[in-house]
């Protein structure tokens, strides 16, 4: 982790926004300790104190340093900054800085070698963190006003790193059941939601979100390793929803990779993929479109390795694309700079490739391949136009 750890340390940068001095108002302390080997360091500042820390640490070899400084801008509690951390377990790390005003931190440790990075700048925001387990790592960053970071990581070498720097975002990750899983998430943006949870292992999570009013959902199922997942929202209102993996299932889900970024507004990516080694690339720059995968990988032990490929282009409005892919080694590439157009392809078989190009205005095309080794290509450039192609129909077919 030392490459994140200096990143994270570059955050408590923030506090040369502060100037120090004398605490005029009444901070409390109340640290308890009763392990071996461990050490407590609270330092509280600003001009009218305020600042209230706890320190509960029953962990050996262990260690926690909580930096308050708050200015009262519109606090009107009476309370400037709050911070309770509780330790067991051993050789657990807390470093918790809150610079802000009116910011609540909670961070709960019990297992051994955790370690957590934490620094609040802005204002009226709130960081949970819960680690148990072995050797997991969570850094916060949050220097935007009224955000939110909930953060459960429960089995071994979790890594999570969490960036708040718009404002009022919310952002929930668990890390359970399985081992060596990665989030990195930075919210830039206004207004923004994600949930991520990954119970497989060696699972991979990047959201970016520097747009407004975006919603990402991420799921990693449990009996699943090598999940690879991709979000980034520099548009406002659109929506992500990707699982990958079966959650409780009993079929190996392994290698699949889906990446999507929407930079048009109101749009929605849906992707559902099981089985093994499927990849999704979905890509939104123009507004209200839509795209649901909703089956990459049939998720059966006998066909488990699909390599199933699906590419969605949707730079023009309000275009609808579909695809199901319970079958393997199929290919689909949808292009849509037109309008309102609609395109659903299914393919069952092995072996098949559908590329589809709208550039019109509602046209419509529906593709089945339930042979093998097929191709179709449609391409539509005029006005409600229709395309049905069944199993065996060869490319090229131009309307």
């Amino acid at each position: 982790f030392s490459q994140m750890k200096k990143t994270a340390l570059l955050g408590v940068s923030i506090i040369a926004l502060a100037t120090a001095g004398p605490a005029l108002g009444q901070s409390q302390s109340t640290i308890t300790q009763t392990g071996d080997n461990s050490t407590v360091t609270v330092t509280q500042g600003g001009p009218d104190g305020g600042n209230v820390s706890t320190v509960d640490q029953s962990a050996d070899n262990s260690n926690v340093t909580i930096n308050q400084e708050g200015f009262d801008v519109g606090v009107v509690d009476g309370l400037t900054n709050t911070s309770t951390v509780t330790q067991a377990g051993d050789g657990q790390d807390v470093q918790s800085t809150q610079v802000g005003d009116d910011n609540v931190s909670l961070v709960t440790q019990d297992g051994v070698e955790m370690e957590v990075l934490l620094v609040q700048g802005g204002v009226n925001s709130s960081s949970t963190i819960n680690q148990t387990g072995t050797d997991n790592f969570a850094d916060v960053f949050q220097e935007g006003d009224d955000n939110i970071s909930n953060i459960i990581q429960s089995e071994e070498d979790g890594t999570i790193d969490v960036d708040q720097t718009g404002d009022r975002n919310t952002s929930a990750i668990t890390q359970e059941i399985r081992i060596d899983n990665d989030t990195v998430l930075t919210q830039s943006g206004s207004d923004n939601t994600s949930t991520v949870i990954q119970r497989a292992s060696d699972g991979t999570a990047t959201i970016t979100q520097s747009g407004d009013f975006n919603t990402s959902t991420l799921l990693q199922g449990d009996v699943s390793d090598d999940q690879d997942a991709t979000i980034v929202q520099s548009g406002d209102r659109n929506s992500v929803d990707i699982q990958q993996g079966v959650d409780g299932g009993s079929v190996l889900d392994n290698d699949n990779i889906a990446s999507v970024d929407q930079s048009g507004d109101d749009n929605v990516a849906f992707v559902r993929q099981s089985s093994e080694l499927n990849l999704t690339q979905i890509s939104q720059s123009g507004d209200r479109n839509e795209v649901r995968v909703e089956d990459q990988g049939d998720g059966l032990a006998s066909t488990s390795n699909q390599n199933n490929d699906a590419f969605f282009i949707q730079s023009g409005d309000d275009n609808f694309a579909s695809a199901n892919q319970p079958g393997q080694d199929g290919r689909i590439e949808v292009n849509q700079p037109g309008a309102n157009n609609s395109s659903t392809s299914f393919q069952d078989g092995a072996g098949n490739d559908v590329i589809i190009n709208q550039n019109g205005v509602f046209d419509t095309s529906a593709t089945n391949q339930d042979g093998d080794n097929n191709t179709a290509t449609v391409t539509q450039e005029g006005i409600e136009l229709y395309a049905s192609l069944a199993s065996n129909t060869l490319s090229p077919i131009t309307i």
